[in-house]
């Protein structure tokens, strides 16, 4: 099959300038930048009618080549899709999908917009605070919470496919979500199939094995399982 490679490689382009704080999307007001990758920025933000925090994902389309808008959308898509069908404490969730309008900022003019529930931090935040190998706090409550996401995740028929430190998201409150569901998967029958993407160190060994087809790499939970045991250990 094709080496993996990450999804921020496929998708990268020319970085816009980010959207001022205060800006409005909709219902939303933005704020900070929480963080940001080839795909796009992640921001701050609060519902306008009673300030209800959330994050907002932003997703900019006008440098991408039609292969890779293309490749976006079916992300977006499926995301949206999967947050709709499998709702669960510990799944994070996508609120709305919006478009960008600023045409006084023709980079981010049009772009997607999605409405999420905000974290504190990531795992992997945690993680790289604590790089000096000592133990994690509440890391049992966190690999309970990650491993019942990911059991209601196989039991609605889908597969995560890139789970990872960065996409365990933690909440004010103590929640624990999964997040990124770019590529998930529904099942068709034992499995189901995915681009040949994802993150090396946290893929199965058949996937470096198994030849890629026209629909995809086959993909079972099993790999998100092994994807777990990675990051517990």
């Amino acid at each position: 099959m094709t080496t993996p490679e990450e999804r921020d490689d496929e998708l990268e382009a020319p970085r816009p300038p980010g959207l001022p704080e205060g800006f409005r999307i909709e219902g939303w007001e933005v704020g900070a930048v929480i963080g940001s990758g080839g795909w796009g920025t992640v921001y701050e933000a609060r519902t306008v009618t009673d300030g209800t925090p959330v994050a907002v994902k932003v997703l900019p389309t006008g440098a991408l080549g039609p292969g890779q808008r293309a490749a976006l959308g079916e992300l977006v898509a499926r995301e949206v899709r999967f947050s709709a069908e499998a709702d669960h404490p510990h799944l994070v969730r996508t609120h709305a999908v919006c478009t960008v309008e600023a045409p006084e900022l023709p980079a981010l003019d049009g772009a997607i917009a999605l409405v999420m529930d905000r974290a504190e931090a990531s795992l992997k935040d945690v993680l790289d605070a604590a790089a000096t190998g000592g133990p994690i706090a509440d890391a049992d409550r966190v690999l309970r919470g990650v491993a019942a996401g990911l059991a209601h995740m196989h039991d609605a028929g889908w597969v995560h496919g890139d789970l990872k430190p960065a996409n365990v998201l933690l909440g004010p409150d103590g929640e624990v979500w999964l997040a990124d569901f770019g590529l998930a998967a529904e099942l068709d029958g034992t499995h189901a199939h995915l681009p040949p993407l994802g993150t090396l160190d946290h893929l199965p060994p058949e996937w470096w094995s198994q030849r890629t087809g026209a629909q995809g790499a086959v993909v079972r939970p099993t790999a998100d399982i092994w994807a777990f045991g990675v990051l517990a250990h």
